[in-house]
């Protein structure tokens, strides 16, 4: 089998999932570089592109196509740097006008997945630019409705309205249906991001409606995902579940496999805001066996969503065990070791997920140590021994340490708070082991207050309260007075009234009261007062309760331990927050208005739909497989849908959807908000009930790039860096790829060539200068006679 061939079937696994890959041969592969292919291949069987392996065949392919399609591989794969090395190896040896702007807009996406939106802008300009001077218009909607959602990306809603709304009329005017279909979902996807989720709704709907009619099934299948998304925004659960679940079936009648496990993703993060964390569980371990681990940015959402589902089902299940106990059902044993484990699954789910994220690494391992942590105490309790409580606590205390090593600064104090109070329950469980050495004891006892106080000091007096930390404080000087004979009653008194404030405090909360917390150090405070004993308590031996081995003093300070790792727990633990990422791997914001991007199965807007002619290739000897490769390399229409499509919708019975400034908003009596301009821009001044073609037609570019559309383009530049390109992605490129660079060149000017440009402004300006002189002239000859 061809290497091309080779290649082409591993794209398409990785782009569209299904087990084809098993039934190649790595020994019927043929081709110049047929053992590194081989190698690459039985990666790809394992669900992995190996890096070192691709840079390898960067270097060794020969055929324009193969160094496309690798390139392809490499950025639906997530290693952008090598995608950008092959798209530019393969652009300096191409001469191919079919091509060469389907290399540039491929090289614009993998920027654009790397989140440098400005390249990324700037070889969808190239690749408009080759396309429009080919008078190859559905390839130029194709860029222009990427350099939409580049804007997109980059939160410049209203460019990116525009460049999608050109997108939409050049397909209208080419009469693709597809294309149309395409577009209204991706305008539908901007407002969506938005937060405009009626608009967005309404986008949404007649783009599955178009598509339907042109029976597209998995495209339509992507849109129901999208609405599923928007359902669950609104709260409506029951909408939602519907929506995914006719995405699904529809994705399981054709057999891709990852865009189904892209669903149950989006489905199991819904079901986890729904409350129902057992069925967002089954969903989302589904989804992981399902999305191929170069999956980006899907693979690293449904981690951090089953990361959180496990973190949500271990606090319930821990609750269920204190309540058991407290109402004397018995120790809650079993639900205790099903939040450990739940607990450490989290752990290990942020572990996995740290590795792949650079740029969050330390933040997710805080969170994996804090999960480990959790796990290792959920499984104290009065029913555990003294010393096995120890030792799990010193557990806990390392994973602690490590949490607070990668922790950020406005992180740190809680971490070491709780690593005191974590201290001060150790020590105060080794008061059970040291028998009776009455030293040995006061010692630990003092040890332990010290580790709580030093705690409750370390973090906001709002968090632990000011009373606990004046109870501890004159708990430590009933200590100190003990040692010294003195009556420790007045001292034991404050303490208990300051712990009985503190848990009355934590009852009286208007927000999520702590009644499990505040009943703890109520408890605690009436063990002390059980301390308060007359003068006669003492002996020879000294006092009475180093005769009691400080029994009640240990009890008290697990009580107070107890609750005050519950309170700094509340306050580091984020574990079960729901992340998310876009397509560059940037964190989304996770406000409800926004609608998350659990995960972009339809990122990579269809490359360019060209016809298949090659009158103008070489002459070359190749099979009916390769050329067959070749063929899908040239009409990447093929590939697995993104970018939530592109068009434009029409309601008959109600108005033109349009796109509206993202400034406006939107109003009951006009629900697109299109203001006056924007009306007259695009319909004339007729209005909306005379709709004529547009008269913002591109103009035909002859033979320069920084005139017509590009001239255009350069005046709206993402980032304003056009000339200030790093060298970041070009590391094994070599001298023979200096064509793939940006070229610094004079940009346009700035004002065009109208009535008002800046040449004639200058020259205006040096004929007035002229004219006063010769005025001043004549006045001074005057002035003289």
């Amino acid at each position: 089998m061809d290497q091309l061939v080779v290649l082409q079937e591993i794209y398409e696994s990785f782009s569209k999932g299904g087990d084809g890959l098993q039934k190649i041969s790595s020994k019927a592969i043929e081709g110049s570089c047929s053992e590194l292919t081989a190698k690459l291949l039985e990666s790809a069987k394992n669900g992995e592109i190996k890096e070192d392996i691709c840079r390898q065949l960067s270097s060794c392919l020969e055929d324009i196509y193969e160094i496309k399609r690798l390139g392809d591989i490499c950025r639906s794969t997530g290693l952008y740097s090598l995608a950008i090395s092959a798209y530019n190896r393969a652009l300096s040896l191409c001469s191919d006008p079919v091509l060469r702007p389907v290399l540039q807009n491929n090289l614009g996406q993998a920027y654009a997945r790397q989140g440098d939106l400005a390249r990324a802008a700037f070889y969808y300009k190239k690749s408009a630019c080759c396309f429009e001077k080919s008078e190859d218009l559905i390839g130029l909607a194709h860029v222009l409705g990427n350099l939409g959602s580049a804007y997109r990306q980059n939160r410049d809603w209203d460019r990116a309205i525009e460049y999608c709304y050109r997108s939409l009329k050049t397909f209208e005017q080419q009469g693709d249906d597809l294309g149309i279909a395409q577009m209204t979902g991706s305008l539908g996807r901007i407002y969506a991001d938005m937060g405009e989720r009626d608009l967005a709704a309404r986008y949404f709907e007649k783009s599955l409606e178009d598509f339907q009619r042109l029976g597209d099934k998995k495209s339509a299948a992507w849109i129901m995902d999208r609405m599923g998304r928007i359902a669950s925004d609104r709260y409506d659960w029951d909408g939602a579940q519907s929506y995914f679940s006719q995405s699904l079936d529809l994705f399981e009648e054709y057999g891709q496999t990852q865009s189904k496990g892209i669903v149950l993703s989006n489905m199991g993060r819904m079901q986890l805001e729904k409350g129902d964390a057992s069925s967002a569980r089954e969903s989302l371990e589904k989804a992981i066996h399902l999305i191929s681990r170069n999956a980006q940015p899907g693979y690293q959402n449904a981690l951090s969503s089953l990361a959180a589902t496990y973190s949500t089902l271990a606090k319930g299940s821990l609750e269920e065990a204190e309540d058991n106990e407290d109402l004397g059902l018995g120790s809650g044993r079993l639900q205790r070791q099903e939040a450990s484990k739940n607990f450490d699954r989290a752990s290990d789910r942020f572990l996995e997920l740290a590795s792949s994220l650079p740029k969050m690494q330390a933040d997710i391992k805080t969170k994996s140590e804090i999960a480990k942590c959790r796990s290792f105490l959920a499984r104290i309790s009065g029913y555990t021994s003294d010393q096995e409580a120890a030792e799990i606590a010193q557990k806990a205390l390392s994973s602690l340490d490590s949490a607070a090593e990668n922790a950020a600064e406005t992180k740190k104090a809680g971490i070491r708070g709780l690593a005191k109070a974590v201290s001060g329950m150790r020590e105060a469980r080794s008061i059970g082991m040291l028998g009776d050495e009455p030293w040995r004891l006061s010692k630990t006892v003092s040890s332990s207050i010290e580790h709580l106080l030093a705690g409750a000091r370390e973090c906001n007096a709002t968090i632990i309260g000011t009373s606990l930390i004046s109870a501890l404080e004159n708990l430590k000087a009933s200590m100190t007075a003990e040692r010294t004979t003195e009556d420790p009653i007045a001292k034991l008194h404050a303490a208990a009234e300051d712990l009985r404030h503190s848990g009355k405090h934590l009852s009286s909360m208007e927000r999520d009261p702590k009644e499990r917390d505040a009943r703890r150090l109520i408890e605690a405070a009436a063990i002390l007062e059980g301390q308060m004993v007359g003068d006669d308590t003492a002996s020879e031996e000294g006092p009475r309760r180093n005769e009691l081995g400080f029994g009640p003093e240990r009890d008290a300070l697990l009580l107070i331990a107890g609750a005050m790792a519950n309170r700094l727990l509340e306050l580091i633990d984020d574990t079960r927050e729901i992340l998310a990422w876009d397509e560059s791997l940037n964190l989304v914001s996770n406000e409800k208005k926004m609608q998350p991007d659990i995960i972009d199965g339809m990122d990579e807007l269809i490359e360019s739909d060209l016809e298949e002619d090659f009158d103008g290739l070489p002459d070359l000897e190749i099979s009916e497989d390769r050329a067959q490769a070749r063929n899908l390399i040239l009409t990447d229409g093929s590939v697995e849908p993104s970018e939530l499509y592109v068009s434009e919708i029409v309601h008959p019975e109600e108005s033109w959807l349009v796109p509206v400034m993202a400034s406006t908003p939107c109003k009951k009596g006009n629900p697109i908000g299109f203001n006056s301009w924007r009306q007259a821009q695009f319909y004339g001044s007729k209005g909306f009930d005379h709709l004529e073609k547009p008269e913002d037609d591109i103009e035909k570019i002859d033979g320069v790039i920084d005139t017509g559309l590009i001239e255009e383009l350069n005046r709206h530049d993402l980032g304003g860096r056009q000339g200030e390109w790093p060298e970041r992605g070009l590391e094994d490129a070599g001298p023979d790829f200096r064509e793939a660079v940006p070229e610094i060149t004079e940009p346009a000017s700035k004002y065009g060539s109208g009535l008002f440009s800046q040449e004639k402004a200058i020259m205006l300006i040096k004929a007035m200068s002229i004219l006063v002189i010769i005025l001043l002239a004549v006045e001074a000859v005057l002035y003289l006679i």
